[in-house]
């Protein structure tokens, strides 16, 4: 018995029972190898799309509130204290130009401050905005070395740079070969296999990293990244209604560290109307250069636009173009700033609103609101 016992169950029915059950449980197990691997591509699909989404939302809301600042600064009047939104504005009652102008820069019940105080945008309170008057910060299209001197000890930087990086930006956007006495020309660059010079104005701050030498405080780019202090926009002069200490120190000489936080201070309280009430404040003597010295905002903003739910942060330079009928304005850069220096904002208030354009109002009469751009100080 135990001999046939043993022979049928080595026989060639037993046999193909074993190898079908074998075969069975590989190809559940592929099955199930295969159900996972769909899953897990399926989860990332949708994870993907989800971020596209994302993305798809955040370019519309930073679309729509790029064109809800330019409609606010294209349609009201602005003041020393930034752009007037108060619903109060007057009729002009008189002919006399003068008389008008003045009329229409007179201050309103609200403003919106052009010196980086955070508003919620109304149409959409997921956003909030920050918007800097290119006037209060460093130009490095309109190279002053003095100034540049100044801002360079304020971060410590060593004298061989402070006399340097004035020759090398010079020489940077210069369209000859003639090299300065601290500068560089596209022959240094390319025997130290850097990016050469562009012999023209500057596009972005960023692009200044380029420049020898420009690229050894990087305190200073951590800084403009948080907040900016270099701007490259075509609008000349100086507001210090909205200038950053860095700024204020750079463009004011004799300031000192103590003077220019009290300047800040002082214009959250009221604004500097004119360029005695400032010197009062700063006790010094505003340098007599002519178109130098303003109080009031430029026709450039570099303004950053922040997603609250995801502390993202976007900025953009932008720039009204007057009396232009075909686009009355232009983006002069955008970039994202890198997720290290970005972060939730501090102290916001979400009572402290950008308007929607539904709920700005430029005069009482509607047919007498302004048509076209303002103009330029």
């Amino acid at each position: 018995m135990s001999i046939e016992s043993t022979q049928s169950s080595g026989s060639p029915h037993a046999q193909a029972r074993g190898f079908i059950l074998a075969l069975t449980l590989w190809v559940i197990a592929l099955f199930g190898v295969g159900v996972a691997a769909i899953n897990s591509w399926v989860s990332m699909a949708t994870e993907n799309a989800r971020t596209l989404r994302s993305r798809v939302d955040d370019e519309i809301a930073l679309s729509n509130a790029k064109s809800e600042i330019i409609y606010a600064l294209a349609t009201r009047p602005m003041t020393h204290r930034g752009l007037e939104v108060g619903s109060d504005l007057k009729r002009p009652t008189t002919d006399d130009m003068f008389i008008s102008m003045a009329q229409a820069a007179q201050e309103t019940s609200g403003f919106i401050a052009f010196d980086r105080r955070p508003y919620v945008m109304e149409s959409n309170p997921d956003y909030a905005i920050q918007i800097q008057d290119g006037r209060g910060l460093v130009n490095l299209n309109r190279i002053q070395p003095p100034l540049l001197r100044r801002l360079f000890a304020f971060y410590d930087a060593p004298e061989v740079l402070r006399n340097q990086l004035p020759d090398t930006l010079q020489d940077w956007i210069d369209e000859d070969d003639l090299t300065r006495i601290a500068g560089a020309e596209r022959s240094d660059y390319e025997r130290l296999r850097r990016v050469p010079p562009s012999d023209a104005r500057l596009v972005t701050p960023m692009e200044a990293q380029n420049i020898l030498g420009w690229d050894e405080i990087p305190q200073m780019w951590e800084d403009d990244f948080r907040a900016p202090i270099f701007s490259t926009c075509a609008a000349a002069g100086f507001n210090p209604n909205t200038a950053p200490e860095a700024s204020l120190l750079a463009h004011m000489p004799g300031l000192t560290e103590d003077g220019a936080k009290f300047v800040v201070d002082q214009r959250r309280v009221s604004t500097f109307r004119h360029a005695r009430e400032f010197m009062d404040a700063a006790n010094v003597t505003v340098p007599n250069e002519a178109f130098f010295f303003g109080t009031s905002p430029g026709s450039c903003m570099v303004i950053d636009f922040v997603n609250r739910n995801t502390a993202e942060r976007t900025r953009v330079s932008l720039t009204l173009v007057d009396r232009s009928e075909n686009q009355p304005w232009q983006v002069d850069y955008a970039f994202r700033i890198p997720s290290q220096y970005s972060g939730a904002l501090d102290g916001l208030d979400p009572q402290l609103t950008f308007p929607a354009p539904e709920t700005l109002y430029s005069v009482d009469d509607s047919a007498l609101a302004p048509s076209g751009l303002r103009q330029a100080p």
